[in-house]
């Protein structure tokens, strides 16, 4: 059976952080980090079970699934009272509407998580290094990026005791990100790219363009305006220090 209905989404929320309430709601939901999710621009689609969403799509996206399935989609250009619209889809294998009041409580439930007050940081310091966290859940592992001073000793080494180093994780890199692929593709023979798996080192004029990047990225995601402040005052004060920022990723 199919239920579908339209929820209003609180209007200081971005379409990524959106998103990103819905996949956190999702983890409470199937009670682990570790379901199956395709995500396009505007929709998410999320069973537990791979093979339940493949043999769905093989079969022409019927109103019965195999095992549970939701559907989001953001419909942009229509709003209410300056909300974006979220259609939200649940798919299951009953051939009735007897779990119509389930589905209620599930909707009901994700739009109090969608209407949470704006998130805090949760800032914590471990030897030298800075664990900053806005979206990421602990269930989410430890795939992230660390930032780091750099500059080099007389024997061309990275030279010790330069300061904190900062922790981000994947989930809240991706903000980050869209202020440093503004300095990206390089020209720099075999740098050319951002490397997910290794170190990048990023020198001062760069990080100036990363900053007033990130500046426009704090007006326009404003629940997200603590954590580019703090990450920028964190670059900001390195760069006193040193030329350079490094940050390597464990993907």
């Amino acid at each position: 059976m199919r239920y579908d209905t339209e929820i209003a989404c609180t209007s200081y929320l971005t379409l990524h952080e959106q998103k990103l309430r819905v996949k956190s709601f999702l983890v409470e939901y199937f009670g682990t980090a570790h379901f199956f999710l395709v995500e396009t621009g505007f929709s998410i689609t999320a069973v537990q079970e791979e093979t339940a969403f493949f043999e769905w799509i093989n079969a022409g996206r019927p109103n019965r699934t195999t095992k549970e399935l939701f559907l989001f989609k953001w419909m942009e250009q229509e709003r209410r009272s300056g909300h974006f619209l979220v259609k939200c889809s649940f798919f299951n294998r009953s051939e009735d509407n007897s779990r119509q009041k389930q589905f209620e409580k599930i909707v009901l439930q994700m739009k109090e998580h969608m209407e949470h007050p704006i998130l805090t940081l949760d800032i914590t310091q471990k030897e030298k290094i800075i664990e900053v966290r806005q979206f990421h859940h602990r269930a989410d592992g430890k795939i992230g990026y660390g930032l780091y001073p750099y500059a080099e000793d007389e024997n061309g080494h990275w030279r010790e005791n330069l300061g904190v180093g900062l922790w981000i994780y994947r989930e809240d890199f991706h903000l980050l990100y869209e202020g440093i692929k503004e300095v990206y593709p390089r020209k720099e023979s075999g740098f050319e790219d951002f490397d997910d798996t290794g170190m990048n080192f990023i020198s001062k004029s760069e990080w100036k363009v990363i900053l007033n990047h990130w500046s426009k990225l704090a007006i326009s995601n404003p629940s997200s305006l603590e954590f580019l402040d703090y990450v920028s005052r964190w670059v900001i004060a390195a760069l006193e220090q040193v030329d350079e920022i490094a940050i390597e990723g464990n993907l």
